[in-house]
């Protein structure tokens, strides 16, 4: 298993938040991590379509094995913090604190000398391979 950290830089275009995503899914495969694919994606894309909607400067996606799972982070160049948005139901936007909240084992951010980085944790115990398993089972 290959440990590390890979970190990628990208300009703010409409494909980043795709780009991202491969980026991370090729680290977790790599790693064995198949379990996490799914709500890793979700949260990469999420932090770096705010990344790239909200502060509008160049990015810098980096993914690392952390002990029992992985932890993404998103730096750019915005001093403004992530901020939960009420938004009606049927908004398509305004939802990432609130996915954070639901699917990280932990997230933050921390203010950087050039804006800030958003970050979040996802373990490997804590039972995303037996739900994507029970999907199997109901053909989901």
């Amino acid at each position: 298993m290959q440990q590390g950290t890979h970190a990628l830089e990208l300009e703010p275009r409409l494909d980043t938040s795709a780009v991202a995503r491969r980026h991370v899914l090729s680290r977790l495969l790599a790693w064995g991590l198949d379990d996490l694919v799914d709500p890793v994606l979700l949260l990469t894309s999420e932090v770096v379509t705010n990344a790239v909607l909200h502060s509008g400067t160049r990015l810098e996606v980096t993914v690392a094995r952390d002990g029992v799972g992985v932890r993404v982070e998103v730096a750019d160049g915005s001093s403004a913090p992530p901020v939960q948005r009420q938004h009606s139901t049927s908004a398509s936007t305004g939802r990432g604190v609130q996915l954070l909240e639901a699917m990280a084992d932990e997230w933050g951010w921390t203010a950087t000398s050039t804006g800030k980085l958003v970050w979040f944790r996802v373990l490997t115990d804590n039972g995303w391979a037996l739900d994507r398993e029970l999907e199997g089972q109901a053909g989901l």
